[in-house]
C-alpha cells in the first residue's frame, strides 16, 4: 500500500536567438528628437518642426562597420555565443493507500535552471552602452556626497555640453585634430538629424564605453539569469464511494530568481521585473515575481443520493426520477499566496542607465489596513513613509521584489449542478448549471507602486471577474 517514487531530468530551452522579435534587421535607425542640444538652454526641435535639420534615411551598408555612428543604435544583432536554457528537475515522493479508498501522497519537488534570458521593458541587459557605475559613482561622491534628494548636480552634469571629438567625422570643422580624415566620412543627407554634426555634445555620450553611438547600442539579452524552485506538493485523492469522489493537492513553495519575465515583461507586476545597474546584476537575485508560497486546490464531486437506485427514491417513478433524480454536484476550490510586490521610482527615477529604486527606512511597509479597505476607502495600502528617493544617480537598497509585501491571494468557490437523460442506447443529453466565482470575491489588483506618484499604494483595480452564471446542454451519440 506504500509506494516510493523518484525522478529526474535536464531539459533546454530554445534559446531567445530563435524568437522572431530579436531577428532586427542590421541596419535599423531610430529617429530621435532633440528639443536642445545645450542641456535645455536653449531650445532646438518643437512638436512643429521636430527634425529641423532633416530626417535622415537608414543607411544600409553604405558605411560598413561605421554603420549608425552619431545615432542610437538599438539593433538585436550579437557576437556572443547564443546558449539555450538548461532546465534541472527532480523529485522524490511518498505516496500511502489509507481505508477508504483514500491515497495520500507527499513529494519534494525542485527545480534549477541556469542561461536564461534576462528580462527588461526599459533599461535592460539588452545595452552595452550604458555608463559604469564606478564612473556614476565618483561623480556622485564629487558633485553630491551626501545624496541630497533635491540637488540635480549630477544629471546637470551628465547632460553639460562638451567639445565633440567626432564632429570632422560628420560635418567639415575649422581647425580638425590629427585623427580626422581629410574630408567628412559621413554625407549631410545621411545625419542630418544627428547632433554629432555639432561641435558640443552632451557629457554623459563621452562617459559610456562606446562614445560614438548617440545613446544606446544594443544586442541580445544576457543569457546568464538563474532561478531556483523548491517545494513541498502534498496530494490526497478519494475515489468514487458511496456517492462522493474529491481529489487535491497542497503546496507549499519558493521560488528565486535574477529575472522572472521574457522580453515581453509587461504583465502584472512583471513590467517591473528589471535590473537597477547592469554591472551589477549578481545583486538582482532574490524572490521571484511569480512566487506564490501556499497554493490548495480541491474538486469535489457529489452524487446526489436522490433517484431510482439510490439511497433516497430508489423507486420512484421515470418521470419523478427525470426531475429531481441523477443529479451530481460538483465544486472546484482555489486558495493562493498573493504574489510579491516591487516599488519603483516613478518615472523610471534618476539612474542614468539604470532603473532606480528607492530606500527602505522602515519594516512596516504596508499601513495596516487590507486590499478590500483600502479599495473601498481610498486610502493607500503601502506606507509612503517607509520609502526614501535615495537621491540623484544613486542606486536605491529596495531588493526587486519584496518577498514580505504580497498583493492579494486568491480565494475563489466554482460550483456545477449537472445531470445526464438516456434518450436511447447510444445517446445521451447532459445539461449543466455552472457558477463562477460563486462568493463574488473579488481579487484585487496590485497598488499603485510608483514611489513619487500622487496615488502611490493606493487600490484601484482587480485582477478577476465578478461573479458568471451559465447554462448549457450536451448531446452524445
Amino acid at each position: 500500500n506504500t509506494v516510493l517514487r523518484g525522478g529526474a531530468g535536464i531539459f533546454y530551452g530554445m534559446n531567445v536567438a530563435t524568437n522572431y522579435q530579436y531577428a532586427g534587421p542590421s541596419f535599423s535607425k531610430f529617429a530621435t528628437l532633440h528639443f536642445t542640444n545645450d542641456n535645455f538652454v536653449t531650445q532646438y526641435a518643437t512638436l512643429e518642426n521636430p527634425f529641423p535639420a532633416g530626417l535622415a534615411p537608414p543607411q544600409g551598408r553604405t558605411y560598413g562597420q561605421l554603420a549608425n555612428w552619431g545615432f542610437d543604435n538599438s539593433s538585436d544583432l550579437d557576437t556572443g555565443v547564443v546558449r539555450s536554457a538548461e532546465v534541472y528537475q527532480w523529485n522524490l515522493g511518498i505516496q500511502h493507500l489509507l481505508p477508504g479508498q483514500i491515497v495520500v501522497a507527499a513529494d519534494y519537488s525542485a527545480n534549477h535552471s541556469v542561461h536564461l534570458p534576462w528580462a527588461g521593458a526599459s533599461v535592460s541587459t539588452r545595452e552595452r552602452n550604458f555608463l559604469p557605475s564606478s564612473i556614476r559613482d565618483a561623480v556622485v561622491e564629487s558633485l553630491n556626497p551626501t545624496h541630497d534628494p533635491n540637488s540635480s548636480a549630477v544629471s546637470d552634469y551628465f547632460g553639460t555640453p562638451v567639445a565633440n571629438p567626432f564632429q570632422c567625422f560628420f560635418a567639415v570643422v575649422a581647425s580638425p585634430a590629427s585623427y580626422c580624415p581629410a574630408t567628412p566620412i559621413f554625407n549631410a543627407a545621411d545625419v542630418g538629424d544627428s547632433q554629432y554634426v555639432n561641435a558640443t555634445i552632451p557629457q554623459i555620450n563621452l562617459l559610456r564605453p562606446y562614445p560614438q553611438f548617440d545613446g544606446g547600442f544594443a544586442g541580445l539579452p544576457r543569457l546568464i539569469a538563474t532561478s531556483w524552485y523548491n517545494s513541498l506538493q502534498i496530494r490526497f485523492q478519494k475515489r468514487t464511494s458511496h456517492y462522493l469522489s474529491f481529489e487535491g493537492n497542497y503546496t507549499f513553495s519558493k521560488a528565486t530568481d535574477d529575472s522572472a519575465a521574457g522580453r515581453n515583461a509587461w504583465l502584472t507586476n512583471l513590467e517591473f521585473d528589471n535590473p537597477q545597474l547592469l554591472d551589477n546584476l549578481k545583486a538582482e537575485h532574490g524572490i521571484s515575481a511569480n512566487d506564490a508560497t501556499h497554493r490548495l486546490t480541491t474538486a469535489i464531486i457529489f452524487d446526489l443520493p436522490i433517484g431510482r437506485g439510490r439511497w433516497v427514491g430508489s423507486g420512484m417513478n421515470n418521470i419523478a426520477d427525470a426531475i429531481v433524480g441523477g443529479w451530481s454536484l460538483e465544486s472546484f476550490l482555489t486558495f493562493q499566496s498573493g504574489q510579491p510586490i516591487a516599488i519603483v521610482m516613478v518615472d523610471g527615477g534618476r539612474l542614468t542607465d539604470g532603473n532606480q529604486r528607492p530606500n527602505v527606512i522602515c519594516s512596516q511597509l504596508t499601513t495596516g489596513i487590507d486590499f478590500h479597505e483600502a479599495a473601498r476607502t481610498g486610502a493607500p495600502y503601502l506606507n509612503e513613509g517607509c520609502f526614501a528617493d535615495p537621491g540623484d544617480n544613486v542606486a536605491g537598497d529596495a531588493p526587486r521584489h519584496f518577498s514580505n509585501l504580497r498583493g492579494d491571494g486568491i480565494r475563489n468557490l466554482d460550483m456545477s449542478l449537472t445531470k445526464e437523460f438516456k434518450i436511447r442506447e447510444r445517446a445521451r443529453l447532459q445539461v449543466r448549471a455552472e457558477m463562477f466565482n460563486v462568493a463574488n470575491h473579488q481579487r484585487f489588483a496590485f497598488p499603485d507602486v510608483g514611489f513619487g506618484a500622487g496615488g502611490f499604494g493606493q487600490v484601484t483595480e482587480t485582477r478577476n471577474n465578478f461573479r458568471r452564471m451559465q447554462f448549457g446542454a450536451r448531446i452524445q451519440f
